[in-house]
């Protein structure tokens, strides 16, 4: 069954696994402290916990965490991230976003907002976390490697196939680099990556683009993956847009039902199994599913039919409503594009 807390506005989620059991995490906000506003969500939000029963979500006690207190990097309020799981001691690594209350706001070409920040925290259960140092893991990198200094948020973290870690991030392009190109101000989404030798040290100025888009203002909330076939295999980039995200650009190109609020996907050219390199995605991002934002898959490298899962943008009325939905499956067909069954 769907899930909702109770009294909460839920949105972005992620998975792990501790045996036999399926966590999920997710972004939660008091409604009473929203003044029952979901506009107002963003700063107050932490980081809640349920695990999957028989019966559906039960949502644990606590959230899993919460902003940071006094003059902290993390005091306003956590955004998205996801968990990785250390193979050699079994520790659980959760990557988030967030922002510091101090940070005066910057101007983009949509809002203002203040520079966003990863950092890290390490439990053994799921269930009780600390926060590791008093900085970002992974640090804004400002405007020095042509972005904005502004959106860098969205963890995603997988191991390397060659050993060690990849981190995969949203963020923009720097304001002058977009009017010096053929991206306009309603384009320039990012999506970056970095490669470490282990969970808790990384280089924000060794950053890489998987993609640089003039089709989307902002890529938010990303999955990669392999997917295997028969004669070879892909590489996949899950993400979501809304439908104002879409650029001019991508309007003229693609028709007008694939320019909506959803979840969406880009993806490789078949490759050789033993290709181990982050690939070049090609062709124009598909829409996987419209209305269902930040979606995930479930063990998308291993099920035969994975399981998608997204929170309900709005309703008919355009009222926000989130939560987790229940699984819908998806499938992979041969020439690589997926669709919900």
């Amino acid at each position: 069954m769907p899930w909702f807390p109770h009294n909460k506005y839920l949105w972005d989620f992620w998975f792990a696994r501790q045996d036999d059991e399926l966590h999920a995490f997710y972004l939660q906000a008091e409604q009473a402290e929203c003044h029952f506003n979901p506009d107002l969500r963003h700063n107050c939000s932490a980081i809640g916990h349920a695990v999957l029963t028989p019966y559906g979500w039960r949502e644990m006690a606590a959230p899993a965490l919460t902003r940071n207190t006094g003059r902290a990097w993390d005091n306003l309020s956590l955004w998205t991230g996801s968990i990785a799981r250390d193979p050699v001691t079994e520790a659980h690594f959760l990557f988030y976003t967030a922002r510091q209350q101090e940070d005066p706001a910057r101007w983009t070409p949509s809002e203002w907002q203040r520079p966003q920040q990863i950092g890290l925290a390490v439990s053994r259960d799921l269930l009780t976390w600390e926060r590791v140092g008093r900085t970002p893991v992974i640090a804004n990198p400002g405007r020095q490697i042509g972005l904005d200094g502004v959106a860098w948020r969205d963890p995603y973290v997988i191991p390397d196939e060659r050993g060690g870690w990849l981190a995969f991030i949203c963020a923009r392009l720097n304001p002058e680099d977009r009017q010096n190109s053929e991206f306009g101000t309603d384009a320039g989404a990012v999506i970056a990556w970095l490669k470490s030798a282990s969970l808790d040290n990384w280089d924000c100025y060794q950053t890489r683009r998987l993609v640089t888009s003039d089709d989307f203002y902002q890529m938010e909330v990303p999955q990669v993956f392999w997917r295997r076939f028969a004669n070879g295999k892909r590489f996949y980039l899950i993400f979501c847009a809304q439908e104002k995200d879409c650029s001019r650009a991508r309007r003229q190109r693609v028709s007008a039902d694939q320019c909506r609020t959803g979840t969406y996907y880009l993806m490789s050219d078949l490759l050789p199994f033993a290709e181990q390199d982050v690939p070049q995605l090609t062709g124009s991002a598909r829409l996987l599913t419209e209305g269902w934002y930040a979606g995930r898959l479930l063990d998308p490298e291993t099920a035969a039919t994975p399981m998608f899962f997204g929170f309900q943008w709005a309703d008919e009325a355009g009222r926000f409503v989130g939560g987790i939905s229940d699984p819908m499956p998806v499938q992979f067909n041969e020439d690589g594009s997926i669709s919900l069954t």
